[in-house]
């Protein structure tokens, strides 16, 4: 099950929703409604135009993409929303960083890993594509937040992650002189 933080442009409080799956069926609830809604997300062609089906009535949407979240149009109506892990009150300050330097990228869905662009080592710049997930029939690309040097990746393409699962871990700031001088003999 997995747990998102959806804010929407102009709206003050920011919306929970829940996801739950299984191998044939999806089913979603907001906040904390009791009532899960079967839910179907399904693209159209090769735009950004989806029908969208929440307890076998359709909707078409038209989404478009942004870091961070999409703008999401449905008939007249645009909503311009962030998208992120929802996580306990006590988390949130901590977000992904841990020590002074150290980036934790976790994963924002349960899903699978399409493709692993990083190795450990490697200097990655800030906005960089570290990894694709396969959620819901979406790929969704998560970037470096920061530029800095990958210290692992404790996952490989195929695997199965849950939410807030461990991806990648970062070193950002400047690279230890002593560290390429070892690397380059």
């Amino acid at each position: 099950m997995a747990k998102y933080l959806v804010s929407i442009a102009g709206e003050d409080v920011p919306v929970t929703y829940e996801l739950r799956r299984d191998e044939d069926r999806i089913e979603v609830r907001r906040g904390d409604d009791p009532v899960w809604r079967l839910c179907e997300l399904d693209r159209v062609g090769e735009s950004g135009l989806y029908q969208l089906m929440i307890d076998n009535r359709p909707t078409e949407l038209y989404l478009e993409r942004r870091r961070g979240g999409a703008l999401v149009t449905i008939g007249r109506h645009a909503f311009d929303c962030t998208v992120g892990p929802w996580r306990p009150e006590g988390q949130r300050a901590r977000g992904r960083s841990g020590a002074k330097g150290a980036v934790r990228i976790l994963a924002p869905m349960t899903g699978s890993v399409v493709e692993v662009r990083v190795a450990e080592g490697q200097e990655v710049a800030q906005g960089e594509v570290l990894l694709v997930i396969e959620s819901m029939k979406m790929n969704n690309e998560l970037r470096s937040p920061a530029a800095g040097v990958v210290e692992s990746v404790p996952v490989v393409a195929g695997q199965k992650v849950l939410a807030n699962d461990l991806l990648v871990a970062l070193r950002t700031g400047p690279r230890d002189p002593e560290a390429v001088l070892v690397s380059s003999t």
